[in-house]
């Protein structure tokens, strides 16, 4: 099996910047759309589209509120493990059905995962009963999540470098300093 080629901030030229950010703004936005908003065509849309799909720099997914659709308590769960069972423990979480993110972390943890459960009587359950079970587990802490500032699901590659031109929506051209 042909291993995707990871794309490196270099690999994403204006035309591919501009592309992303039309789409972070409306995902469903047609590529006839993107490519007369840009001044391309729209197979040069569609085969830089397809480009970034195949190499594994984009993902087009839907994006679901969890809070509307009755899982509002989000709880960020800081835990350490004991050593030699990084990788095991964190694959263990990564099965289970309210984590939304498992990431092997430096610091004061090793691991840090996202939970979105029902209730508070959830999380309990999650903590004494889920967290409990797996070997491995040193300790935890648990960050209720009160409410969020900042969520982005359209992060936007860095603008161009130094000197280089950055395109903007209708294909006009600004020059970066």
């Amino acid at each position: 099996m042909a291993r995707k080629q990871v794309f490196g901030p270099s690999d994403f030229d204006d035309v591919d910047r501009e592309i992303l950010r039309l789409l972070g703004e409306d995902g469903r936005r047609p590529n006839a759309d993107i490519a007369r908003l840009i001044g391309v065509s729209e197979p040069t849309v569609r085969k830089r589209l397809d480009r970034m799909i195949d190499n594994g720099a984009l993902k087009i997914l839907p994006v679901l509120n969890a809070a509307a659709t009755g899982y509002p308590v989000d709880a960020i769960i800081g835990i350490r493990v004991r050593s030699g069972s990084l990788r095991e423990v964190g694959a263990q979480l990564a099965t289970m059905d309210h984590v939304a993110y498992v990431g092997y972390v430096t610091g004061s943890y090793d691991i840090l995962i996202e939970v979105l459960l029902r209730d508070d009587q959830h999380l309990f359950d999650f903590l004494a009963e889920g967290l409990e079970h797996i070997d491995g587990i040193v300790s935890t802490e648990t960050f209720r999540v009160l409410s969020t500032e900042k969520f982005i699901y359209n992060w936007e590659i860095p603008a161009a470098e130094h000197g280089q031109a950055t395109l903007r929506s209708g294909g006009n051209v600004r020059r970066t300093r």
